[in-house]
């Protein structure tokens, strides 16, 4: 049986195995461990360096995490039938080593925007110690092809997924709505476009980086002092459910973007079949199908997602019947079992070619 390792930021937080599987049994978190279950792979994060030698814990003491992740891979490569990369910020360092020290091995990428300029820079440098690329959006998918020069046949598109198991349809009755997520939200046209609607609406959004703050927060603070009908925090993953739950459906309002941001809360959203209201943004177009799943509006417009919003409240069973289908879709499409066993395929494929070569 192959094994792998896959370079993967989690946190020291991060519950180990058998915790993780506890908390899994009790519907309290989704099934991240069927991952490193079905690749049998080793997730190296912070706590997988916390295991280290000793005289490699202190070397890498005073490094920033990333780099001291990408330096255990390259000394323990050689361990693993393939190295998974997952994320840009830990795979281009580790696709650069290999070229630096003409390494081989058989590394599997899993990026997800990549038409960044310096991301785009560093892959054009070090594609070709990228066996493979996995892309979840076709934008970007176009963008490594045409830009980049990337053969076609190095790069498989995959649909992002969500544990289907965890986020559900759930019998609680709906007295709200909700929007959820951070990156590239633009919550002062959401703000604007519900102040005057007596409709509850929670933003749950989180996550700063240190010393920076973030567009979504600065335009909340800009649209202050909130009516107590709009409430804002964050909340953990049984909270987040339950708010979705709640919901008669859900809000991702995005800034212009060329990259899937909102992804993950949608997926979420429409496995707990909820109809979804999103700004139509370039990068946001293989998920929703405007007028059955949910609805499209124009970006940083609060007039057209005011009126969105007023639409599906005053039309329940629309809201009811894209919230059924978006749940089709998901089951159809987007299964968290379904994207872990292609990324198994493609790691096997480039496994197999390594074999061939030799």
């Amino acid at each position: 049986m192959m094994k792998t390792i896959t370079l993967v930021s989690l946190g020291k937080r991060q519950a180990d195995q058998a915790e993780l599987h506890r908390q899994e049994a009790a519907d309290q978190c989704m099934r991240v461990s069927l991952y490193g279950d079905m690749l049998n792979s080793d997730l190296l994060d912070e706590r997988f360096l916390d295991r280290v030698p000793r005289i490699r814990r202190l070397l890498y003491k005073p490094l920033p995490g990333p780099v001291s992740q990408v330096l255990e891979a390259f000394l323990v490569k050689e361990r693993y039938d393939a190295v998974i990369s997952w994320s840009e910020h830990l795979g281009l360092p580790f696709a650069m080593l290999l070229k630096l020290t003409r390494s081989r091995v058989p590394h599997v990428a899993i990026f997800s925007w990549i038409s960044k300029p310096k991301k785009a820079i560093l892959l054009r440098l070090v594609q070709r110690h990228i066996s493979h690329l996995i892309l979840m959006s076709s934008v970007q998918r176009d963008f490594a092809v045409n830009d980049l020069g990337i053969p076609p046949s190095k790069i498989t598109l995959l649909r992002w997924s969500v544990d289907q198991e965890f986020w559900r349809p759930m019998n609680t009755e709906a007295d709200m709505i909700c929007a959820v997520g951070g990156e590239m939200r633009d919550y002062g046209t959401l703000i604007t476009a519900i102040r005057d609607l007596s409709i509850r609406c929670h933003i749950a959004a989180s996550g700063t980086v240190p010393g920076k703050k973030d567009k979504w927060i600065k335009a909340i603070e800009e649209a202050s002092p909130l009516p107590p009908q709009i409430t804002v925090g964050k909340k953990n993953l049984v909270e987040l459910r339950n708010l979705y739950a709640r919901s008669h459906f859900v809000v991702i309002p995005l800034l212009p973007t060329d990259t899937d941001n909102g992804t993950t809360s949608i997926l979420e959203a429409m496995a707990m079949g909820k109809a979804v209201i999103c700004s139509r943004v370039a990068g946001q177009r293989d998920i929703i199908q405007d007028g059955k799943t949910g609805i499209f509006v124009t970006p940083q417009d609060p007039e057209a997602l005011h009126e969105g919003i007023q639409y599906l409240l005053k039309h329940p069973e629309v809201a009811e019947r894209m919230g059924r289908e978006g749940r089709k879709h998901i089951e159809q499409h987007h299964t968290f079992d379904k994207w872990v066993g292609e990324v198994r395929r493609v790691v096997e494929e480039v496994i197999s070619e390594k074999v061939r070569d030799n």
